[in-house]
């Protein structure tokens, strides 16, 4: 069997089980844990460093996991928080997070916050379910699947206008870096694959925009391009591929290059 049709089929299982593994993972949370997570412990003194946002944020992919939120110490965040200067950091991305659930991750920030970064849109638009309906299932059911999601862009841009205003009321003085999602497989893996990179792109720009219009003080990072060659079924994949717990999220490689394309633009 080759390389790519042993992928193949390992992604037609998967299509079958994401939902049960995504449900797992939240399940897997504490019951008065909620999807936005708690604030982390209050840092002494200043929050130099806070990084907000979904579970891309918190390092799912990285292993290692820490707390209910599965924080990562391998995640990008975690990365960026043991740099120069980031002596008193928060990191508060937590698996499930939403756009609005990110206004209750805020705590420990105010005027003295330099730097924060964002990852958050994923979950609004259900891109699990987009995903589970894209790979290894019929063309019509992933293309039915992305396009109700592309109708949540709208409500979810709203919402992430008004996360970005409550992130500059609570860090007046903060760097505010946004990142993008990455293309999850290689288009020559599955059909499909080529539809769901649009989904992602189509997500990438809203997010985009809203932080062009957001003002300064904010910064859009896309990491496309960093992992173009990367997506499950390449060579060396930067994307935790499925049966794992942990599928479609960067893996450890994956996360350095989120914190290389931060580091780039600070």
């Amino acid at each position: 069997m080759t390389t790519l049709s042993r992928t193949r089929r390992l992604l037609t299982l998967a299509s079958a089980s994401i939902l049960v593994a995504s449900a797992a993972v939240v399940g897997a949370l504490p019951a008065n844990a909620a999807p936005g997570g708690e604030p982390g412990p209050p840092a002494a003194g200043k929050v130099a460093y806070a990084a907000l946002g979904d579970s891309y944020a918190a390092g799912v992919g990285g292993g290692d996991y820490l707390d209910e939120c599965f924080l990562s110490p391998n995640g990008y965040a975690a990365q960026l928080a043991s740099d120069p200067g980031n002596v008193h950091v928060a990191l508060n991305g937590c698996i499930g997070a939403t756009t609005t659930d990110v206004l209750g991750q805020l705590g420990g920030i105010d005027h003295r916050t330099r730097s924060i970064t964002l990852t958050v849109g994923a979950n609004d638009l259900g891109l699990a379910a987009v995903t589970a309906a894209c790979l290894g299932g019929p063309m019509e059911a992933c293309l039915a699947a992305i396009a109700e999601a592309q109708a949540d862009l709208g409500p979810m841009a709203v919402s992430l206008s008004t996360t970005l205003a409550a992130i500059r009321a609570a860090a007046p003085k903060a760097e505010v870096i946004v990142t993008g999602y990455p293309v999850l497989l290689e288009p020559t893996v599955d059909p499909s694959g080529g539809a769901l990179a649009i989904a992602i792109a189509a997500l990438n720009s809203t997010i985009a925009g809203v932080v062009a219009a957001a003002g300064p003080g904010f910064e859009f990072v896309d990491v496309t391009e960093e992992f173009a060659g990367h997506g499950i079924g390449s060579l060396d994949p930067w994307i935790v591929a499925p049966p794992a717990l942990d599928a479609f999220h960067p893996n450890i490689a994956g996360h350095t290059a989120y914190a290389d394309a931060i580091r780039a633009v600070q």
